[in-house]
């Protein structure tokens, strides 16, 4: 899932099984989300602490064991705090169109005629919650093994598990009554989140130039003021500080998968004043840069 990518362009998965699971803990490179969207369906197991997401312009906490389902072209992020989650990315489309018998039930949520309810609570849904638990494993388990026995042999247990889970789950929703009709959401509020998706796209694009308020505001077509408001209203930051939060992410790419300098990576994510980079990155991330990197090399 997890580039910083606002508009995630890469399919996840393969043609075959167009479906991606990644496991999310403390030291991985993009451990607090970013915000995002995609055209793909995500599946999002909280297994420790809470996990505090934006989705569109609701925020949410889920707790240890809760779900969440966040359909096509949703806009989301947000952060844990030491805990652990996981997520199934998938093409709904693409995994459930040559099923016949159970084609003409997705259809409405693929599609998008059907919404379903966001966040099940563990301590509400329980059902829901372990056939999710029961998706996850299987992925969780099948890239165990990938990784760490040489003898491995694929037998399909994590595709029709995923496969069948989903189809159970998205059973519930159903039965339950677990969703609404599409009725079209509010234009404004549709319209106000496209503006801020645009600013996004143009920090992606920018970051590593210097980046003004005026400009971000002129992208959004909003004067600068009435600009800062909704664009914190949306993604809890002001502009300029999430221009630094993207840099920042950006920064911590490059000291995970580069031999760069510290004053190298500081340059190429917009950062003038290396100094000023380090004290930014320590009150963000909890330590330096070089920290940061030599904890990679400790926990590989």
């Amino acid at each position: 899932m997890y580039t910083t990518n606002f508009y995630e362009k890469k399919k996840h998965g393969t043609m075959k099984f167009p479906a991606a699971y990644y496991y999310v803990a403390p030291g991985h490179p993009q451990y607090n989300m970013p915000f995002h969207w995609h055209t793909e369906w995500e599946l999002i197991r909280v297994k420790e602490d809470l996990l505090i997401l934006h989705i569109d312009e609701e925020e949410i906490e889920a707790e240890e064991g809760d779900i969440l389902m966040i359909r096509d072209s949703m806009f989301h992020g947000g952060a844990l705090t030491e805990g652990t989650y996981e997520c199934l990315v998938f093409d709904f489309y693409g995994l459930f169109h040559d099923i016949a018998s159970v084609k003409e039930y997705v259809r409405p949520f693929y599609r998008l005629n059907l919404l379903p309810q966001v966040h099940y609570k563990c301590s509400e849904y329980p059902e829901i919650c372990k056939i999710a638990a029961e998706i996850m494993d299987a992925n969780y388990n099948y890239f165990e093994k990938m990784n760490n026995d040489t003898g491995f042999m694929e037998d399909g247990w994590r595709e029709l598990a995923t496969v069948g889970g989903l189809s159970r789950l998205f059973g519930l929703i159903l039965h339950h009554g677990l969703c609404k009709e599409n009725k079209m959401e509010s234009v404004r509020s549709t319209h106000r989140i496209s503006r801020i998706k645009n600013v996004l796209e143009y920090v992606e694009k920018h970051y590593q130039t210097p980046v003004t308020l005026g400009e971000l505001a002129e992208v959004a077509g909003m004067n600068p003021q009435y600009f800062c408001r909704a664009f914190k209203e949306i993604t809890m930051q002001s502009p300029m500080d999430y221009v630094i939060f993207y840099r920042l992410e950006q920064a911590v790419k490059l000291l995970s998968a580069t031999d760069l300098s510290v004053m190298e990576v500081a340059m190429e994510c917009g950062f003038n004043d290396c100094s000023y980079f380090i004290r930014v990155f320590k009150k963000q991330k909890g330590m330096t840069p070089n920290q940061y990197r030599k904890s990679l090399n400790y926990t590989a």
